[in-house]
């Protein structure tokens, strides 16, 4: 059971960073979007890298 749940928080955080990744390209191209999705765009990278700090945190056994 632990196996499991230690190998579904890696493919938590792995998804996690390919989208921030991800979001993090797509406002590299600001030009082919206007403001309002822009917007949207800067707050769901907000919420991804808070995601991910907090998978961290969880997953984290402190040697680091």
């Amino acid at each position: 059971m632990m196996n499991f749940m230690m190998m579904t928080m890696a493919t938590q955080i792995s998804r996690a960073k390919r989208i921030v990744r991800m979001l993090e390209r797509v406002l590299k191209k600001d030009h082919l979007y206007n403001e309002e999705e822009l917007k949207l765009i800067r707050e769901q990278l907000k919420v991804a890298r808070n995601e991910l700090a907090r998978i961290q945190e969880q997953t984290s056994k402190g040697f680091g």
